[in-house]
């Protein structure tokens, strides 16, 4: 699929709003989520406001004022000046820690002089101020945490269940255009990244702006200007990244789409393992995978350096905002104004505790950027329509006897409006239990026109009926419930004999299994394995031969009871033992059941009822084995070249 050219901005919006939809049905989640942040991001700052009553010990006097509202024994510090000009939020703060360290003096009943008890008085404030934000940073800490496992986890798990669901929805022309490699990519690394950009959004992207609004607000309210100093800082940040996303996220696309041919590169080298032994091209293949790898490397450090740079220049306007705040307080200075040492202090502080979320929020939104690229992938095929899906008020396939028709079916697998057609004007007749062969040169046509039945594909023009309903007014499951078939080269999964028969009916019980292997003449064969039907067939059946793949297969079909029978060229691929046994097995396959058989071997279809002979997309010729060899037919000219001219 050729990538969209747009504007990657755009793009990177369409998948944020997207990402933030799937928080939808998880509200519950995301709110004790940040809740939990919202208190963690409040102790880390009440952690760093405790500096202020410990700069209050080095003060060794108090004010008469305060000694006389504590009774006059108790001093309490002030850092710089009180009264009038004291900073009204300072005050309310003084007030309560002169009120913590009162109690303590009187409850402790505090020794020492007036200085001694008011430090010891101050220090056991902030310990037990101290153990409590502990307690609640713990806690939330944690519960931050887990539910945001819990979120992206549940997320996750949705996403990817929905994609694999929407890729076995599309047709089969779908994965004729697709290369394997590139969906591996999409259903893992892409996936990947769409998880990547779930936890930055539920992680740094929720939490760091919290840590950030306690101290803005604190330094607002200790001196109004501060505002204008936070304004430069976020307005800095924020252009700086914004123009070198659009770079990441181009640069990120085309490094997902090199990730994919790196893949596919690996998938046909192992795909093909026995040519490429055979032909000894393992030091070809070593080079062209290196040469992957080495653009991948190239598109990922391009990717990098961007992100590299954007969080250059957010460390640059950083320090610059500290060295604008140091100017200013100069100027106040100098101008006749004054700028008390905690108000700085205080400051400083804070900057310093802005310093890391605004560094981890930059970090964060560059990682969103880049992954987004992966995401969108994601949500691309996600979004794809499917031609396979049943149509509105489709019904259930029903009481099937088995009767299949073609009514002037034509198809090109380029579209309606191609002229390369496959099939042309196909008209064909197969009554319920007849055996039909279709023979003909490759190219004819043949499976193009079975894989049409199950609705592998739709044809673009004319349709096809079973007991007189077109096919597409059924739903999907239950037309394939009542199909099987069996192809040239038999797959099995590398799970057990057992697994691999009952996939033709899950709910099958092993007597069940044990009949349609007897009947397809493999379970004798069964019975020899070391754990029987439990034993692993090994990947696409690597232990078993060909013919008993085969005859497992038939197994599957056979316990499926399929009224209609589909054979494309299930023994073409065989030798002629193997080749005997499972064709003893496919008669009991066909018997009573509707077949539409494709073979090369002509021996193999003598009996059919009917046989047609396609070539260039149309039915040649029509007839019964013995009809077509009293003429001078297609039919009659391939038999003699394969057996010899015996007419």
């Amino acid at each position: 699929m050729p990538e969209q050219q747009e504007n990657p901005l755009t793009k990177s919006g369409y998948v944020i709003r997207r990402l933030l939809v799937t928080f939808l049905p998880h509200a519950p989640v995301v709110l004790a989520m940040v809740v939990c942040s919202t208190i963690y991001a409040a102790t880390m700052t009440g952690r760093v406001a405790l500096a202020y009553p410990m700069l209050r010990i080095f003060v060794e006097e108090a004010s008469d004022e305060v000694k006389e509202k504590l009774g006059g024994d108790a001093v309490v510090r002030t850092l710089t000046q009180s009264g009038e000009s004291r900073n009204p939020m300072l005050k309310k703060v003084d007030a309560f820690l002169d009120s913590m360290d009162s109690w303590f003096i009187a409850t402790f009943n505090i020794q020492g002089n007036a200085t001694h008890r008011a430090q010891v008085a101050t220090l056991a404030t902030v310990t037990l101020l101290f153990l409590i934000i502990s307690l609640f940073a713990a806690i939330s800490n944690f519960g931050q945490m887990y539910f945001r496992s819990l979120l992206v986890v549940r997320i996750l798990v949705s996403l990817r269940v929905k994609l694999l669901t929407n890729l076995l929805d599309q047709p089969l022309a779908f994965y004729n255009e697709q290369k394997r490699g590139e969906l591996i990519t999409r259903m893992s690394n892409d996936v990947t990244s769409a998880t990547v950009c779930l936890q930055t959004m539920t992680g740094p992207i929720v939490q760091q702006p919290l840590l950030l609004i306690g101290p803005m607000w604190i330094l607002m309210q200790i001196r109004w200007w501060f505002v204008f100093v936070m304004v430069f800082f976020l307005t800095g940040i924020m252009m700086s990244v914004r123009r070198q996303a659009k770079k990441v996220h181009r640069r990120a696309r085309v490094r997902q789409r090199t990730i994919g041919r790196v893949t596919e590169s690996m998938v046909q080298m192992f795909s093909g393992i026995r040519v490429v032994k055979a032909f000894g091209l393992e030091k070809a293949k070593v080079a062209q995978y290196t040469t992957r790898n080495q653009e991948f490397a190239r598109d990922a450090m391009a990717t990098d350096v961007t992100k590299a740079w954007t969080r250059a220049k957010m460390e640059l306007i950083t320090n610059l905002t500290m060295v604008l705040v140091t100017f200013v307080a100069a100027v106040v200075i100098g101008s006749g104004g004054s700028m008390p040492p905690d108000i700085m202090l205080m400051f400083v502080i804070f900057m310093a505790q802005m310093y890391r979320p605004s560094k981890v929020i930059t970090r964060a939104y560059t990682d969103i950027v880049d992954h987004l690229a992966g995401a969108g992938r994601v949500f691309e095929f996600m979004d794809l329509r499917s031609s396979g899906r049943d149509k509105p008020g489709a019904v259930a396939m029903n009481g099937v006897t088995g009767d299949v028709r073609f009514w002037d079916v034509s198809f090109a697998y380029n579209g309606r409006d191609s002229e390369d057609r496959v099939l042309d004007h196909i008209n064909l007749d197969v009554k319920s239990g007849q055996v039909v062969a279709l023979v003909g040169h490759s190219g004819a046509g043949k499976s193009t026109l079975v894989n049409l039945v199950p609705r592998f594909y739709d044809p673009d023009a004319g349709m096809i009926t079973i007991d007189g309903t077109d096919i597409r007014e059924f739903k999907r499951e239950s037309l394939l419930q009542n199909i099987a078939i069996v192809t040239q080269e038999p797959f099995l999964f590398n799970t057990s004999v057992r697994e691999n028969i009952a996939y033709g009916r899950a709910n099958a019980t092993h007597e069940q299994v044990e009949d349609a292997a007897r009947a397809a003449y493999i379970h004798e064969f069964i019975e020899t394995l070391p754990r029987g039907y439990d034993t692993i067939v090994g990947e696409r059946g690597a232990n078993f031969s060909g013919g008993q793949c085969q005859r497992v297969t038939i197994a599957r079909a056979l316990l499926r009871d399929p009224k209609i029978l589909i054979l494309d060229e299930a023994t073409s691929s065989l030798d002629t033992e193997s080749e005997h046994a499972v064709q003893e097995a496919l008669t009991n396959l066909m018997e009573g059941r509707t077949t539409l058989v494709i073979a090369h071997r002509l021996s193999t279809i003598q009996h059919a009822d009917k046989i047609c002979v396609m070539a260039e997309g149309k039915i040649v010729e029509i007839g019964s084995h013995e009809e077509l060899m009293g003429q001078k037919s297609v039919y009659r000219r391939l038999y003699q070249l394969q057996f010899g001219d015996t007419a």
